[in-house]
């Protein structure tokens, strides 16, 4: 895989076992999910096709934040188009096939949400970007965020760990993550990033000592 270059992401490859993770049952229903949803709305988003496992590991992430929103009557096909909607927004994409997510999420009611997921992807762009830049990798756009699957996928899963422990949630993440020099919102973002690095560093140390 072309995004394992150095000997820590191998390591942090093999010690994860990424591949089997996204097998887990919760990535394997949203890939199937994924999947129905794209072909019965026949979508042809250039992203969704280049970067469907990127895109599909957010799911979980935007998943547990809106199950802390308490918000009722979204499921996984919801959290689907919701995704793949913002992801379009931030990329400025903007065509029939985003038109079509536009129409299906005002049927569901949905699109006052929007915005707020939004957010949470673009908050979750700076914990990745962070994160990456303590295993050597530059995080330069949002693309980034959906390509380097190998370093994503753990990150997300501590970061869902975080989300229930931390009682975060569509408002809060956003919150939580602005960055003001000094005050206690740079705290708590640090805060939250170490606890990521900390734990895949931790991963990373456990493989290097078999």
């Amino acid at each position: 895989m072309k995004y394992l270059q150095t000997y820590d992401y191998y390591i942090l490859n093999e010690s994860f076992d990424y591949q089997l993770l996204l097998e887990d049952k919760k990535f394997s229903i949203y890939r199937t999910i994924h999947n129905r949803t794209v072909q019965k709305l026949g979508l042809n988003l250039y992203f969704v096709g280049t970067f469907q496992m990127g895109v599909t590991v957010l799911y979980p992430v935007i998943e547990a934040l809106i199950n802390q929103s308490n918000i009722p009557g979204i499921g996984k096909e919801e959290i689907v188009l919701l995704t793949i909607f913002c992801i379009a927004q931030i990329l400025h994409v903007m065509n029939d096939d985003v038109q079509k997510i536009h129409v299906e999420l005002e049927k569901k009611n949905l699109l006052h949400l929007t915005e707020k997921v939004k957010k949470s992807l673009l908050s979750i762009y700076k914990i990745f970007a962070f994160v990456a830049r303590s295993f050597g990798k530059i995080v330069d756009v949002f693309t980034d965020v959906l390509g380097y699957v190998a370093l994503g996928a753990p990150i997300y899963m501590v970061l869902i760990e975080l989300i229930r422990e931390q009682n975060l949630d569509l408002d809060t993440l956003p919150q939580k993550v602005l960055i003001f020099s000094g005050g206690v919102a740079f705290f708590s973002f640090k805060s939250m990033v170490e606890t990521i690095i900390q734990f895949i560093k931790n991963k990373m140390n456990s493989k290097k000592q078999i």
